[in-house]
């Protein structure tokens, strides 16, 4: 009895923010400071949460920012959240090279390094996810608990496929309402996504500059995301949607496979960026995980 009333008091620590606001996606902007990273980059960022909670890094998506993670944070504030724009993406330098998820990932340890984290709990969404598998490969001492969102193991771009082909195609300025820009509109998701947030996030996909569109391409096309994927040591949550376009099932399958360990689950009604749908579910899924509880 003891014991089941410990897990209890766990998950509803985990879940205690469950109620509180939106944040405002007007002011968003206006949080992000700015670190300089011993390579040269600048990169902007958003600090959330408890300054005294366990550090939770998240990294967003292609031709995402930081405000990617607005619809889930609320439920994740007893972590110090540390939120930057990657390279090349929102109110963050955006060098001629390189984009690879190994760049991106000394970003993250660099970034680290400026903020005097030593170690963090990670999560990736999508690309992200790509990066924080590779940061948590490379630098296993500084990664504590890892999840992986919309997220694969198998190859995420092939030359001449539909992403690879409309991002080559792309040309500035950039015309949203181009077919391929309203399909990658934020707000063309499986379920509906709060209207304030998708209207920033795509503004912000309209300054994504021309050769980043191409340069993450490049370093994605017939590269197995999963290729570091054994080396991975710290615990790891795999959420994936159902109803996925750009990742079908077999990326879930091929991801779980390659990390049998990690705790797994999809959400059947949603898509790649579930973290801006039923962020009632996404959200309290996350927090149980980053607070060590176990899943319902």
């Amino acid at each position: 009895m003891i014991r089941l009333l410990l897990a209890l008091l766990l998950l509803l620590a985990a879940v205690g923010t469950a109620t509180a606001e939106p944040i405002d996606q007007a002011t968003w902007t206006a949080r992000k400071q700015h670190v300089r990273l011993s390579n040269g980059v600048r990169l902007a960022y958003v600090e959330l949460g408890d300054p005294k909670g366990e550090p939770l890094l998240l990294l967003h998506g292609y031709t995402d920012s930081s405000r990617s993670w607005t619809q889930v944070a609320p439920w994740l504030l007893r972590h110090r959240l540390l939120i930057p724009d990657q390279r090349g993406h929102g109110g963050s330098d955006a060098p001629a090279c390189c984009y690879s998820t190994s760049v991106f990932a000394d970003d993250a340890r660099l970034f680290l390094d400026a903020m005097k984290v030593e170690r963090t709990a990670v999560a990736g969404h999508s690309l992200g996810s790509m990066v924080a598998m590779t940061l948590a490969a490379e630098h296993p001492n500084r990664v504590t608990r890892v999840a992986l969102i919309g997220s694969t193991a198998l190859t995420p771009v092939k030359r001449g496929d539909w992403l690879w082909t409309n991002a080559h195609a792309l040309e500035a300025p950039l015309d949203p309402g181009s077919q391929f820009l309203r399909e990658w509109h934020p707000a063309n998701q499986p379920t509906p996504v709060d209207e304030a947030f998708a209207d920033a996030a795509m503004a912000e996909i309209l300054a994504i500059p021309i050769h980043v569109w191409r340069g993450v391409m490049r370093e994605l096309a017939e590269v197995p995301a999963g290729r570091h994927a054994a080396d991975i040591t710290a615990p790891v949550l795999i959420l994936s949607g159902g109803k996925d376009p750009l990742f079908a099932p077999e990326h879930h399958a091929a991801l779980v496979k390659a990390i049998p360990n990690a705790e797994a689950r999809v959400f059947p009604d949603l898509g790649h960026n579930l973290i801006w749908e039923r962020t009632a579910e996404t959200g309290p899924a996350l927090a149980r995980f980053f607070a060590g509880s176990p899943s319902p």
